[in-house]
Parts: structure tokens; sequence; C-alpha cells
């Protein structure tokens, strides 16, 4: 099979960014996305250079840390304090709303925060995301906003990806919600994998989807993914992974290795 393992929140902290660096180098990781809007992004654009071969993609990010747009252009999107709703509030919020084609968060606000992380992305990198992945946070509006940036960049998302390729992702996964430290320290990634318990042997084309990265004092107040990253990246570093990728004869691949793109279905 051929398979895509990616690690999502790319310089989401300096702590985690370190973390996927390692897993780039030593580990297993072929795909990250980026955060552009935290205090790190700048830092985390410099160290992925040592990485040229990695399928760096942009993680749109409307649920941690503050706006890369102006914040008065995004009022329905931030707080009082000028920070993004978190996830949690953000679904509590549309589970009030009674209409669910017109949610919480405004269309209109969400395609300019997109819009900025993006040409945000570009300044960082000197050059497009490899792929549009959504964080934490997935709703009608998010979708419409993810169609609407791969039509004005020309750059696939990671759902259209999967969807057109026919990616399997696993019938589960070894996150759960809530996903509390105690359950987080728990969890054995590693075993996840090599015991195949999403299910994904079989198939032409695989993904893992994980998260990994160090934890530091910052990353508690943005993300409740925290213990569990250390974990993750343990298994991308392991040899037991790497083993039961040689065992399996799994090729890695990346994003720009799939036939299909979702601009040209």
């Amino acid at each position: 099979m051929k398979l895509i393992i990616q690690s999502d929140d790319y310089g989401i902290t300096e702590a985690v960014a370190c973390g996927i660096i390692k897993g780039i180098k030593e580990g297993v990781i072929k795909c990250t996305g980026m955060f552009t809007n935290m205090p790190s992004s700048k830092k985390a654009a410099e160290m992925i250079k040592e990485c040229p071969d990695v399928c760096l993609g942009i993680d749109l990010n409307l649920v941690a840390g503050k706006p890369c747009a102006d914040p008065s252009k995004v009022p329905s999107l931030i707080k009082e304090n000028g920070y993004f709703y978190s996830s949690r509030e953000r679904r509590a919020m549309d589970e009030k709303c009674e209409n669910h084609d017109h949610l919480s968060a405004h269309l209109d606000e969400v395609m300019i925060e997109a819009e900025a992380q993006i040409e945000k992305f570009i300044e960082l990198n000197g050059k497009l995301p490899e792929y549009l992945h959504g964080h934490a946070y997935s709703s009608p509006t998010v979708f419409k906003m993810q169609d609407a940036m791969m039509e004005k960049y020309g750059v696939g998302t990671s759902r259209g990806f999967m969807e057109c390729n026919h990616i399997d992702r696993g019938s589960n996964s070894w996150y759960t919600v809530p996903f509390g430290i105690e359950d987080q320290m728990k969890t054995d990634t590693k075993d996840f994998i090599i015991h195949d318990k999403m299910g994904i042997l079989n198939s032409e084309y695989g993904a893992i989807i994980s998260h990994c990265g160090y934890v530091d004092a910052p990353l508690f107040d943005v993300s409740s993914f925290t213990i569990i990253r250390t974990k993750d990246l343990a298994a991308m570093l392991s040899d037991e992974v790497k083993q039961w990728i040689k065992d399996n004869q799994i090729e890695l691949i990346t994003y720009r290795d799939l036939p299909n793109h979702p601009l040209k279905k």
C-alpha cells in the first residue's frame, strides 16, 4: 500500500515545531501543516527550511491564538480579549444556531481570515502551501471556505485529496473526545499503528494523521492535545513502526505523489 503519514499543528508552539522537525528528520513524518498566526510561526518557518523534502501545507486555524486579519474585520471569530473562540466554545455557539447553513462564524469573516493566514504562509515561506487542512473545528461554513481557498490559490485541500483518491483513514482513531491528560497518558500510539487498529493495511492508499511534538507551557493555552503529542512523536520515531512499514511493504508518500487532484475531478 501507499501511505501518507502526516503530523498536524506545525508551529502551534515552538516545542511542537521542534518535535515535528525531529519526526521528519529521524522518523516517518512526510507531511505537516503549518500554523501562521502564532508567535512561534516565524521561527517555525525558519526551522522547516532544514527539511526541504517535507510536504508542507497550512493548517487553517479559527480556534487558537489571535487572527492574522485585522480584528475589526473578523468580529464573529474573536472574543473581547482578541483571541479566537476555542473549538469547544465555537461548537457550543453553533448548537444554538437555528439555521445550520449560517452558523456562529460568519462566512465572509472566515474567508477574510483564511486568506490572511495563507498570505502570511507565503510571506514566511516564499511559496504556496502544498495542501490546505482545517484545524480542530469543522462546519459547512469552514468547508465552503476551504473550497473557495482551493479555487483561489489552486491548492488542494487534504479533505479533497482524500476523497478523490479514496484514501483510507480507518474506521477509528486513538484520539477520544473528550481527551483528558490521564487518557492521553494511557494511550499507546505505537501499539495502535503496528497492530493496524485503524484497519488500513488492505487499502491501496491510506493515511495516518498524527499530532507529534514536544510540550511547552504555551501549548496548554491553545490545545487540549498535550501529552499525546509526545506519544505520537515516540511512535513516529520508533524502530517498531519503521519495521512495520518495512514488513508490510508500505511506500511512504505525500499529497504531491497522488494521481488525482481535487481541482481536476
